[in-house]
């Protein structure tokens, strides 16, 4: 019907996805953060280095000079998950062991995507089962700065403590880059508040975090980067409001604990 249609082109307008080239050039000019360490994903703080050795960048440009597209997270020495409305384009390359994307620094290895893996069941209409896995060429090497994370051996309470990170745009709308990577503190959101502050539109593989007053948030070029909860990969960064931080509306992932059989299948099946 006509009201659905008007409903459904409503509902887009706050369900951009959070990858970068998401934001329009022309309106919203990337500017690097020099030297910033007050920077933030939006109310956040630069990570400490190597703090979060299981973050993958998946990235155009060059070495030295990184620009961020996605995030993701080493679940294997030779897969990354990430989001499904991150499907990389030809050349990009998968860097782990970053801190500062625009230093070439030691610990980093910056490989080649093999493999891409979408989840079967992906609905882009509705960002729905937003899950993606890259099969890594050469298979990482494991060190200090690069390890594989924790899959959930369950879904998170409702007001759980978390982390999310990468390095998304700290400023918005206008973006604005920074080069070291960016942790934000956050909490698990109760579903229907979640559910509630979307009409709706959040399916069972989803969730939210946030922080009640807002201010605190993933954003652009955060899109398919890990929400850790108590040591576990517990979110998949995927999708909210256009303008980040919003008070009610808290950003939205997607839920590791319903596909962690088919992460493991996916690897399986490789061997």
């Amino acid at each position: 019907s006509a009201w659905t249609a008007l409903r459904r082109d409503w509902t887009d307008s706050w369900r951009p996805a959070r990858r970068f080239y998401d934001l329009p050039f022309m309106h919203f000019p990337a500017v690097f953060a020099q030297g910033s360490t007050s920077g933030r994903i939006i109310g956040g703080y630069a990570c400490p280095s190597n703090s979060r050795p299981f973050q993958a960048a998946l990235v155009t440009g060059r070495k030295g000079n990184w620009r961020i597209y996605c995030g993701g997270t080493l679940v294997d020495s030779c897969w990354v998950l990430s989001a499904a409305h991150c499907k990389p384009r030809t050349g990009m390359k998968v860097c782990l062991g970053k801190h500062n994307l625009k230093k070439v620094e030691s610990t980093e290895q910056c490989l080649d995507i093999a493999e891409v893996k979408v989840h079967p069941e992906y609905d882009r209409r509705r960002n729905d089962k937003d899950y993606m896995l890259l099969r890594l060429n050469p298979c990482a090497k494991l060190s200090d700065a690069v390890q594989t994370v924790q899959l959930p051996s369950g879904c998170p309470n409702d007001g759980q403590p978390c982390t999310v990170s990468g390095w998304g745009t700290i400023r918005s709308p206008q973006a604005k880059l920074p080069e070291q990577m960016q942790c934000a503190n956050v909490n698990i959101v109760p579903e229907g508040t979640c559910n509630k502050a979307y009409r709706g539109a959040v399916t069972p593989f989803m969730m939210c975090a946030g922080v009640p007053d807002g201010g605190i948030d993933s954003c652009q070029g955060d899109s398919g980067g890990p929400l850790i909860c108590g040591q576990q990969l517990e979110g998949v960064v995927s999708w909210g409001t256009y303008v980040c931080a919003q008070k009610g509306n808290p950003g939205v992932y997607a839920k590791v604990c319903c596909i962690v059989p088919w992460i493991q299948n996916t690897i399986k099946e490789k061997w």
